[in-house]
């Protein structure tokens, strides 16, 4: 439902089913053109995107959503996503039906999707290792390096991904 602020009623807002592609719902509200950004979406990206942002929402009070047509997010992405908008679901839709439902949870261990911030870590001396993180808390997010221990903390970690 949307505000119609020229007659104050509330109206249906509507958007197309996608035929293939992903859509992205419950994410935090502002959080949407992050999700665009980490995807690679912009301006350039050649078939339709929606994007909602701020609907009222049952669970979360509002959200944002996003559908993107013509493109079934790989597993990495789906991990990087976990980090901007966790509990968020990923659904991919393939013939107008939805394939894959995936509810997005932080992991309990993370691997190369994340860089340490320790310049002296062995995962930045360019030796044939990959970056590996335990998650130390969900909530606030604190992850540690599995080569070096540096802690990691949430608002650095945006910066990262």
């Amino acid at each position: 439902m949307v505000n119609d602020s020229s007659t104050g009623e509330e109206k249906i807002l509507t958007v197309a089913k996608i035929e293939n592609g992903t859509v992205i719902d419950r994410i935090p509200p502002g959080k949407s053109l992050r999700v665009f950004e980490v995807l690679g979406i912009d301006s350039n990206y050649p078939y339709v995107v929606a994007l909602a942002m701020r609907v009222p929402s049952v669970k979360m009070k509002v959200k944002d959503v996003v559908k993107i047509k013509g493109k079934a997010l790989t597993s990495k992405e789906i991990q990087t996503l976990t980090f901007i908008a966790p509990h968020s679901t990923v659904n991919i839709i393939k013939n107008f039906k939805v394939i894959n439902k995936t509810e997005l949870t932080i992991p309990n261990k993370v691997e190369e999707i994340i860089n340490c911030i320790n310049p002296n870590c062995v995962t930045n001396a360019h030796e044939p290792v990959v970056s590996s993180f335990d998650i130390i808390s969900k909530e606030p997010l604190v992850l540690r390096c599995v080569y070096c221990d540096r802690l990691l903390k949430g608002d650095t970690l945006q910066n990262q991904l």
